[in-house]
Order: C-alpha cells, then sequence, then structure tokens
C-alpha cells in the first residue's frame, strides 16, 4: 500500500522549547517544511520535519541525517545552512535557512529559456557552492533544478544556494589508503536523477565522485539556455539511461542560434562520458563557461528579453525534499565484503554491476534491472495523487517480476558475532598497548562490520594519534550502545560510581512510540557489562535526564511530557538497576526541560528549574526535595521577569549549583532586538526559608519599557551576548563561580565572578571557533570540554583560568553538550558525548587522564 505523508504539525507548536512553528511551506512524500520562529530571538527558519510514516525506515532516516551532516560540514553562501537538529513526537527535523524566492526548476516553468548573464550567474555561484562542497570531499549526486534554489540580495542581485544534500556521498579518508574503502555506495548502486545522471552513476558504479555534480551542471546550463532537458524523457528511466550510455550529444548552436561553437565545445567537454576528459574542478568549469559566452554577453536574449527574472517575496517555494522520483533507498542486504560507505551507509543495489562498455545494450539492460526498484521507490515514497512538480519526466512502468520472499534469520546475540569480539579485545587492549588495540579495531572492520567497527575505530585513531602531542592521554574509548540500535540518540548523561561508569540516553529503539531512558554499566575499558536497562519504563517522552550519587544509590531526575507531564525523580543502583518506583514530584512542565538538583552541606537537596509563568515570560524556580525523595516541599520562584512584548520565554537555560552557603543559578535573560545577557543569581540558603518567593512587578512604565525584575538575592551579569541566546554553565569553588557559555559569531566564553563582587573579576574568548562548553568536577578539581574544528576538547580549569587543552576525540556537525564527569582517581575524566554513525546519531564516551 502507498505510504503518504499525511502527518503534519500543529501550527503554533514549538519545537525543542526553542522553534514555533507558524505555518507549513509545503510538503513531499518525505517530509513536511514549515516557517517556523526561533523565539530565543525572533529569528525566522524553515524547519523540515521527517513525516510520521516513516520514522522506522533506517533508510530514511539516514538520508535524512545525512543531509544534515553534508549541508554542516560546509560553510558556503551557495549552500542552504543547517542551523540545528532535534526530535519531535519521535520524528527527526532539520532547522534551515529560510529562504525566500524560487527552485531553478521553477524560474524554467515561467520562462522557458533564460537570457545568458543570468545563466552564467546561476551557473558560477552553484559551481562556487558545489566546489565547498567538493573540498569537503562531499558530492551531492543529487544536481537538478529542483535543488538550485534562486533568491535575490538587498541589491537585486542573484543569490544562489544548493539545496537537498540528502543523496551526499561522503569520501572519508581511511587510515590503509585503500580508495575502494572510501566509496559510499557499493558498485551497482544507483542513486540520482536519471536525466542528470552522468553515465558512471547511472551504471552503478562505485567510483562515483565529483566529477558526476559536474556532469549534472552542464545539463542544467543546457536546459536553462535551450529550454529542453539534454535526453528525451518521454519514454522512461531506461531510456533516459540508455541515452546517457551512447546517444549522440546535442548541438546547443542548433536550437539556440544565439549561442556559439565555443559554447558547443565548452558543453562537449563538460559531457565527455570519460570523466578524466571532463572538466575536473567545479571553478574550471565555470571559468571555461564564462570565457564561452562572454562574446554574448551584450547578446539580446532569446527568451525572457528585457527583464530580470521575477522572485517571490514568500518562501513558498523553499520544498526542501522536491517531489521527483529517485532510486530505492531500501536497507542492503548483508555482504562482508562489500567496501566501506565512507559514513557507514551501504545501501542496497538496485541495478546489477556492468563492467563493459558504455554501450546502449548494456546500460540498457542495467536499466531494465532498475525500472521495478524505481517504481517502488515511486509508489512508497511519492504515491499517486500527490502533486509532482517534475512533469517532465514519465513514471516507469512497474516491475511484473515475481516477489522473493527472504529467508528466516537465525537470532543471534550481536555480541558474540566475531566482529564484536575482536572490538571488545581492543577495547581492552587500549590502555597499555594502543598500536595493539587498533589493530584489533582495524580486524574487527575487515569482517564487514562497517557501522559499529569503523566509527569505533575512527575515533579511537585520533585518541592514539593526538596522545603522541601530550596533554591528556585517552586510556579507554567506547560506543556504549548495543549494535543493532540505530534510533539516534539523545545527549547522554554520565557518572562513576563504585561499579563503574554509568552512561545513559533517552531514544525509543524499544518502543517506536515512546522516548524512554536507558543506561549501560561499563567496566574500567568502558566495555559494555550487559543489555542496556530501561530505567523511565512507564515514561512517554523524556526530554533531559542527570545522574546523580548519594551513599549507595543513584538518582535520576527527569521530565517526561507524556500523558502525565511534569518532574521525576527515581533512585538506582549503583550498577543502574531501578531500585525504586518513579515519583513525580511536580506536575510543572519546565519551560526548557532542564531540571538540576543541587545539594547543601546540611544533605537538603533542592531542585532548580524554568518556569513557563504565561505567554510572557518564565522564571526560576527552586523546591526543596523532601527526604523521602517523593515531593518538592514549599516552591518558591527565585525570579518574577516581567514581559516585553515578543519575547515568550525571557529566562532561558539553567544551570545551578550550591557553594558557600548560597544557591547559584546561571541563565540566559533575553532582551529585544536580538540581544540576551548571561545572568548569575545568587540566594542564600537562609534566605529560601524566610522568603515567599519573587513577585511579578505590575504594568509596564509611561515610556513602554518593563520594569526591572523582581529577584531573591542578587542578580549579576556576566556578559551581553547579540545573536543566538546562549547557553551558560556553572561550576563554583571556594572563591568564587565560573561561568562558561558559547556565542553565535564569537566562539566559547568564560567569566570568574568572585562571591559577593558584582562584576566579573575576569572575562576572555578562549576558543574562537568553539561551541557547547561544559564543566566537570566540584570545587577541588574542575575541567571543562567543548567542541572546536570538529574536535572534542579537554582542559584543567580554576579560578586563574584555563590550562592548556588537549585534543581527546573528534566530533561531526551540531551536537548538544558532551557529559564531564570525574574519575576514580586525580586527573582522570569521563567524557561522553554525541556523534554521527552511518547516517544516525551515536553515542560514544573515553576515558582520559590529564596531567
Amino acid at each position: 500500500m502507498a505510504v503518504q505523508n499525511k502527518s503534519n504539525v500543529p501550527i503554533g507548536t514549538v519545537l525543542e522549547g526553542k522553534f514555533r512553528i507558524t505555518r507549513e511551506i509545503g510538503r513531499g512524500g518525505m517530509a513536511a517544511v514549515y516557517e517556523a520562529e526561533n523565539i530565543d530571538i525572533g529569528k525566522r527558519v524553515a524547519v523540515k520535519v521527517l513525516a510520521a510514516e516513516l520514522i522506522t525506515s533506517r533508510v530514511v532516516r539516514e538520508r535524512f541525517i545525512r543531509e544534515a551532516r553534508a549541508a554542516s560540514a560546509v560553510r558556503s553562501p551557495h549552500i542552504c545552512d543547517v542551523y540545528d537538529s532535534g526530535m519531535f513526537e519521535e520524528r527527526p527535523f532539520l532547522v534551515m535557512e529560510l529562504l525566500e524566492g524560487e527552485s531553478l526548476y521553477d524560474m524554467l516553468t515561467r520562462l522557458r529559456r533564460l537570457d545568458l548573464p543570468t545563466v552564467l550567474s546561476v551557473a558560477t555561484q552553484t559551481s562556487r557552492g558545489l566546489g565547498k562542497a567538493h573540498e569537503a570531499n562531499i558530492v551531492h549526486r543529487d544536481l537538478k533544478p529542483e535543488n538550485i534554489f534562486v533568491s535575490k540580495d538587498e541589491d537585486g542581485g542573484l543569490i544562489v544556494k544548493l539545496l537537498d544534500f540528502g543523496l551526499a556521498k561522503f569520501y572519508e579518508p581511511t587510515n590503509d589508503g585503500d580508495p575502494k574503502t572510501v566509496r559510499l555506495t557499493r558498485e551497482g548502486a544507483l542513486f540520482g536523477t536519471p536525466a542528470y545522471m552522468s553515465p558512471e552513476q547511472a551504471k552503478g558504479h562505485g567510483e562515483v565522485d565529483h566529477r558526476s555534480d559536474l556532469w549534472a551542471l552542464g545539463c542544467i546550463v543546457y536546459e536553462c539556455l535551450t529550454g529542453q532537458t539534454v535526453w528525451s524523457v518521454e519514454q522512461g528511466v531506461a531510456m533516459i539511461l540508455a541515452q546517457v550510455a551512447s546517444a549522440p550529444l546535442p548541438r546547443p548552436s542548433r536550437i539556440r542560434p544565439d549561442l556559439t561553437r565555443a559554447f558547443d565545445a565548452w558543453f562537449t567537454k563538460a559531457l565527455d562520458r570519460d570523466p578524466a576528459k571532463r572538466y575536473q574542478t567545479a571553478r574550471e568549469l565555470a571559468d571555461a563557461l564564462d570565457e564561452a559566452l562572454s562574446p554574448q554577453h551584450e547578446a539580446v536574449a532569446v527568451s525572457g528579453r528585457g527583464r530580470e527574472p521575477s522572485i517571490h517575496t514568500e518562501a513558498e517555494a523553499v520544498e526542501l525534499d522536491q517531489l521527483i522520483a529517485k532510486p530505492s533507498e531500501r536497507p542492503p542486504a548483508a555482504d562482508p565484503a562489500a567496501p566501506d560507505s565512507g559514513d557507514g551507509v551501504t545501501p542496497e543495489p538496485v541495478v546489477a554491476e556492468e563492467r563493459s562498455t558504455s554501450g546502449l545494450p548494456a546500460l540498457f539492460a542495467a536499466a531494465l534491472l532498475v525500472i521495478g526498484g524505481y517504481a517502488l521507490w515511486l509508489e512508497v515514497l511519492h504515491p499517486a495523487g500527490e502533486v509532482d512538480r517534475t512533469v517532465r519526466a514519465s513514471r516507469p512502468v512497474a516491475s511484473t517480476s515475481a516477489r522473493v520472499e527472504p529467508k528466516a534469520r537465525v537470532q543471534r546475540d550481536p555480541d558474540t558475532e566475531p566482529f564484536a569480539v575482536l572490538m571488545r579485545e581492543g577495547q581492552g587492549l587500549f590502555a597499555k598497548d594502543p598500536a595493539g588495540a587498533l589493530e584489533k579495531l582495524k580486524a574487527a572492520y575487515a569482517l564487514g562490520s562497517q557501522n559499529p567497527a569503523r566509527s569505533l575505530l575512527s575515533h579511537a585513531s585520533v585518541a592514539v594519534e593526538e596522545a603522541t602531542r601530550g596533554g591528556c592521554k585517552v586510556v579507554a574509548i567506547a560506543r556504549p550502545r548495543p549494535y543493532p540500535i540505530e534510533q539516534p540518540a539523545s545527549l547522554p548523561a554520565l557518572i562513576r560510581t563504585s561499579e563503574g561508569a554509568l552512561v545513559a540516553w533517552v531514544d525509543n529503539h524499544s518502543d517506536v512510540k515512546r522516548r524512554q531512558a536507558h543506561v549501560l554499566l561499563l567496566d574500567d575499558a568502558l566495555r559494555r557489562g550487559g543489555d542496556a536497562l530501561a530505567i523511565t519504563p512507564e515514561a512517554n517522552n523524556v526530554q533531559d535526564l542527570e545522574f546523580y550519587q548519594f551513599g549507595d544509590k543513584v538518582l535520576l531526575v527527569y521530565t517526561d511530557d507524556g500523558k502525565q507531564p511534569g518532574i521525576y525523580t527515581r533512585q538506582l543502583g549503583l550498577d543502574g538497576r531501578i531500585a525504586s518506583p518513579a515519583v513525580r514530584v511536580s506536575k510543572t512542565k519546565p519551560a526548557d526541560h532542564r531540571v538540576v538538583l543541587v545539594s547543601a552541606a546540611d544533605g537538603a537537596r533542592f531542585l532548580v528549574w524554568l518556569e513557563q509563568i504565561d505567554a510572557g515570560g518564565s522564571d526560576v524556580m527552586v523546591a526543596k526535595l523532601a527526604p523521602g525523595l517523593d515531593k518538592l516541599e514549599d516552591p518558591k520562584r527565585l525570579t518574577a521577569i516581567p514581559p516585553i512584548k515578543g519575547l515568550s520565554e525571557r529566562a532561558q537555560r539553567l544551570s545551578a549549583t550550591i557553594a558557600k552557603g548560597n544557591l547559584e543559578v546561571t541563565f540566559a535573560l533575553e532582551l529585544p532586538g536580538a540581544r540576551s545577557e548571561v545572568m548569575l543569581l545568587t540566594t542564600p540558603l537562609s534566605l529560601l526559608a524566610s522568603s515567599k518567593g519573587a513577585q511579578r512587578p505590575g504594568s509596564r512604565t509611561a515610556g513602554g519599557q518593563a520594569g526591572g525584575p523582581a529577584i531573591v538575592g542578587t542578580l549579576r551579569s556576566v556578559a551581553k551576548v547579540v545573536g543566538r541566546i546562549p547557553d551558560p554553565r556553572l561550576s563554583c569553588e571556594n572563591e568564587g563561580c565560573l561561568v562558561t557559555w558559547d556565542e553565535e559569531k564569537g566562539g566559547a566564553f568564560i567569566a570568574f565572578l568572585e562571591h559577593g563582587r558584582t562584576q566579573p573579576l575576569w572575562h576572555r574568548a578562549f576558543a574562537q571557533n568553539g561551541s557547547r562548553p561544559v564543566f566537570g568536577g566540584d570545587p577541588s578539581a574542575m575541567s571543562i570540554a567543548w567542541f572546536e574544528d570538529s574536535r572534542l576538547r579537554l582542559a584543567n580549569v580554576g579560578r586563574d583560568g584555563i590550562g592548556t587543552p588537549s585534543i581527546v576525540n573528534r566530533v561531526n556537525g551540531l551536537q548538544p553538550h558532551p557529559a564531564v564527569a570525574r574519575g576514580t582517581k586525580p586527573g582522570e575524566w569521563l567524557i561522553a558525548w554525541r556523534d554521527y554513525e552511518a547516517g544516525h546519531l551515536e553515542l560514544f564516551a573515553l576515558r582520559a587522564e590529564c596531567p
């Protein structure tokens, strides 16, 4: 039965407490695209949400995540930015740049042909975007007019951006240098849109590289100038592929007489069937096109005479998942001999391997084999009845071959597989023999376990390489989650107990309709000690969780957005096993889901969170946790921040601790004009018992400005920030408190505030490209970890600043804060973080020893 994308996100929904949906822009079979407002700074963005019907498809999720990974890996004004990612009701979403204009396809539909200056501008800017992607070892593989977006700058000039890297191919060098191990696609797999495929791409050969994108751009330039596709698309996929293989190239000047022989020569080289004879770089192609068209810059255009192409003022055409037929993306059959994918993804081949000549009979036979899978893709992801904007391509006839039922598989314990045994042995060797550990991981990888073995080998290799530079030394490395789990993991929680390291996360692997927290116990080598334990089996939608140890118990604090929303606690044993029922200590739904537990010297425990009061703001709340951990006693409001029109949650991103008899809370205060302020609230514990809590002030002043906030304690400004709302983190020692945060353009910052002083003692940037800084430890020993330039860094930190940082591992894309915990001896730290693996979000962990 055909799958139709009927799911929607209600207007007004706030995703991840940050992005408010304002309207739907468009939808395809795979995803819907919405306009949304970042409520932190008021910025309009596009949000692409995977269809609910497809959340169980591993391959679709991989493509979805690959799009974010590819776009975030390249910085170019000609590639649509991906700002963030998250989950909505088990469905992943991407937060992207909101574009106003139209796709090149829509422009061609209106104008048929474009004038030469416009074509040159579109091709040049597209080449620049492709060039940046190719420099980052990324091949788009589905370049077509639908994936080129045309907008205008403030002066009316054309701005071109590339969209939809969902089929992008990653080339990631490996340690053995074998080029066969860096291919994304197994030989024989077909991906892309037939009318724009290069011959090597149409055959499904694994050696497809950046020159296939240049072939596609040559096809697009021809189409822009002549008003027709290079190949006839009226007879279906098989005939298109056959033409790609051996049909004579058309001569552009015969179709459009104002084109010169110089352009004919450019076109012939751009579409040479031998990749080595084509243009070898995007810049070379663009420069040659400029030269070929330059004599015609002043010529009168055949079409679109005397006017600029009109651009829509609304973002109606930002349909990032264009409705175009693409090949099957079913999961691959097991093939231990298949070469690595480059990012761990090995899609199933849908055309037979073909190594003979590129003549018509050979490719025609391959085309016949692919038609069945191609039609299946259309029926599953693009069913009849949906709006199909690619009316120029005919839908292929479905295959009449009989269905072959798969053989039943014998269930085996993944941890007993040969690759898993080698991985475990490698982890056990890592502390004493890193080189030997890498050899074990390479052997595991050689057995065809591309996903888990490859990613762990990659992370372990970085740790070993960086250890030679001095500083912190990684002595254990882990990919904690069980291997069959591929659902995206949330940010991790981490704690060290006498039983080992406990790492927890949230996903929906045990129940696709519910997001639950799971925990694993790791040994000293960070090897998994057993199956993942569900520690919130009653929950429906766990949003945040933290660990705290008290004696022989670990207290889990989390929030649930399900049928009974609120703040929950649960006691676990030191081994992570459930030791008490879950207790809903508050029915309050925290504004940003983060709840922090702090402990006083006398053993009293307090929960601190942000609570949204109304549409006009949110405030800091605190409540004492009863001795039985079953309820909150006398919740109090510590801030009463007056609302400002247009700002929904003025206090955001909370972190807290107790030091010197005071409750210290840092948060971000949103201000008008895309500004914010990092604040530190100091409240004596003695005042908590006597105060009735802060009361919200009355009406605004005559000038229209709100009055100052009412607070319990002392409120200090740490720093003023322009742009994205910061996410400050806090750690205190005997002399004062350290606050760290990152800024949209300035990198990572840190400040030290002495107890009892109003102004910070010092405040500085410490990592120009740093992000997600977070503290670990306690007043006796503190560290700071952050991401910078695709690396995870770790350093000691204290009252006088940050020590020399060490690179301890790698990270890709936009990831949440890592989790940092102290080890069992001085200078030992545990870190857990999230990274990409085979198109999904996976957890990794390490143990490092620092001087």
